[in-house]
């Protein structure tokens, strides 16, 4: 099942356009999917067929679609599926489900699909209605001038809640930024250094929000609710909490994955149907996700992680007497990039193999930066903790992205044959030790 969800996140980043022919596509997945799988049950194939089918609808709404030629648009509009973004203080980058396209002459086009815009400093929200007037250039939309058409009584309520919290939190200055981020989703990685160096470490997704920050949230909160409510009310309030924090983060698909991962959960599906449901259940409720790269790396790293880290770090254990946590955390960066490294090879044209040493220190920097961007709303003289923390991190990230980039498969390979042969190796050994 972990498997099944890599391998469809994959096809549907890479081969969108063969997901076009639902008739042949459908019977062939379902085919292989119970030729390679151990198990029978009814419900595996209606997982796999209704993972599949979804797929298909979702990539048929996001895949671009204008009725002109994409040289004569002079204009689109549309309703933003992702909040934008400032890049490095100079232009925000934003997401739009495309309504209609224009030319210079005025004429206007049907248009359909997803459609990323870099456009001039503006601050747009999920669910608002733009227009942006510019140009394509490839796949991408350059904004020179962009403008609200409308916004909806919700989206005004998240508005002023995002624009109070980053206003309270901008006094802090670079530090502020990087706060805003990990806790609204919206602003920039702090520093322009901070976060070219973040990518440079192969751990700019600790700096977007995530599974692990909801995690954070629910870490915080989950005792002190079961003592106060009692573990049912206690398990509801938090999902409520969990809720609100999505929705005031945008609806980030990672985080929607996440939150919909715990919920299957909380009803006791079993954690590889959970991982299958939850794919299913964001394409069914957000269908623009099958256009995230952030989807894709969630669900890719996290299926490698549950298909190997176990047995990574087993092995790491037997041959070295590494702390628990250190191995786990060592265990699920080499599973995680084991799965991703591909994408990145192929998206940004190198990766860092440095990530699966800097990674455990850096995540924890993080885990304990959200908290103090939290306790910071409420407890404004903690500041200079928010700041000391972003100077650790800031070096962190610095000292990080010195590892040297790869930018051909060979150290991947040597990697993946080197995890082979360690599991290989620690399995008989162990079964010669029992005898």
């Amino acid at each position: 099942m972990y498997l099944s969800v890599v391998i469809t996140v994959y096809l549907m980043w890479f081969f969108p356009s063969f997901y076009s022919r639902p008739l042949f596509v459908l019977p062939l997945l379902s085919i292989l999917c119970l030729v390679f799988s151990e198990r029978r049950e009814a419900s595996f194939i209606v997982i796999v067929a209704a993972l599949y089918i979804l797929m298909v609808f979702s990539l048929k709404e996001t895949t671009e679609n204008i009725g002109a030629e994409k040289t004569a648009v002079a204009a689109v509009s549309g309703r933003v599926v992702q909040d934008s973004q400032y890049k490095s203080g100079r232009r925000t980058g934003f997401r739009i489900m495309l309504r209609s396209a224009e030319d210079g002459t005025g004429g206007v086009y049907s248009a359909e699909g997803s459609v990323y815009v870099s456009s001039v400093p503006s601050d747009f929200f999920y669910g608002d209605m733009v227009r942006v007037h510019g140009h394509f250039s490839g796949s991408v939309f350059y904004g020179e001038s962009a403008e609200l058409v409308s916004r909806n009584r919700i989206t005004s309520l998240r508005m002023r809640i995002v624009s109070a919290v980053k206003e309270r939190l901008r006094a802090y200055g670079d530090a502020g930024e990087l706060a805003s981020l990990l806790v609204l989703g919206t602003g920039s990685d702090g520093s322009y250094d901070t976060a070219l160096n973040a990518r440079r470490s192969g751990l700019s997704h600790v700096l977007a929000l995530s599974g692990m920050h909801l995690s954070i949230i629910a870490a915080l909160l989950s005792p002190l609710l079961r003592r106060i409510l009692g573990p049912l009310y206690g398990k509801a309030l938090l999902f409520i909490v969990l809720f609100l924090f999505s929705w005031i983060s945008g609806w980030r698909p990672s985080l929607v994955r996440a939150l919909l991962f715990r919920l299957f959960l909380t009803f006791r599906f079993p954690l590889e149907e959970s991982f299958a449901l939850s794919l299913i259940a964001l394409l069914l409720c957000l269908p623009e996700s099958s256009a995230d790269l952030g989807a894709a790396y969630s669900f890719i790293s996290l299926g490698g992680i549950f298909l190997l880290s176990g047995r990574i770090d087993r092995s790491l254990r037997f041959f070295l007497p590494l702390p628990y946590s250190f191995s786990l955390s060592a265990a699920a960066s080499i599973a995680a990039m084991l799965a991703s490294i591909p994408m990145t090879l192929s998206i940004f044209g190198c990766y860092q193999m440095g990530a699966i040493i800097t990674s455990f220190p850096l995540n924890a920097a993080i885990t304990v930066y959200m908290v103090a961007s939290i306790l910071v709303l409420p407890f404004p003289f903690l500041s200079p903790l928010l700041e000391l923390l972003y100077a650790l991190i800031e070096k962190g990230f610095s000292l990080a992205s010195q590892f040297p980039e790869s930018e051909t498969a060979l150290p991947y390979l040597i990697l993946v044959s080197s995890v082979f042969c360690t599991i290989l190796l620690s399995f008989l050994l162990s079964r010669v030790a029992k005898r």
